[in-house]
């Protein structure tokens, strides 16, 4: 689960749909915010969200740019699941399924699609 800083953060890399500096996520954040956010505030929030792996952090040069993990909040929750219960997760997912026939319905339609 996301604060709400880091949930603005994660939406302008969501909506960017490329790898940001902070000072491009900062001027990003800024455009319609008063007071403004200060560049050490970003940068803190952004490398907690890279620690958390919520961000991927590159070098470059000087300074790093980060991406995105996953594609939204919700692939975001799926990815700590997983990384904190592992096979534990998918298998109470799978027995969830099983018992769920509106869910088994949608899992279907899902592979379908994707396929």
């Amino acid at each position: 689960m996301l604060g709400s800083l880091e949930s603005q953060i994660m939406e302008v890399f969501w909506t960017a749909r490329r790898p940001l500096t902070v000072r491009e996520t900062l001027d990003l954040l800024n455009a319609d915010r008063t007071p403004p956010l200060a560049y050490t505030t970003v940068l803190t929030v952004m490398s907690r969200l890279a620690e958390k792996g919520a961000l991927v952090r590159k070098a470059q040069g000087r300074g790093h740019t980060y991406a995105p993990a996953a594609e939204d909040e919700a692939a975001l929750a799926v990815q700590g699941v997983l990384r904190t219960y592992g096979d534990a997760a998918v298998s109470h997912f799978l027995d969830q399924a099983a018992t769920d026939p509106d869910l088994r319905k949608r899992l279907q339609a899902l592979l379908e699609k994707d396929s």
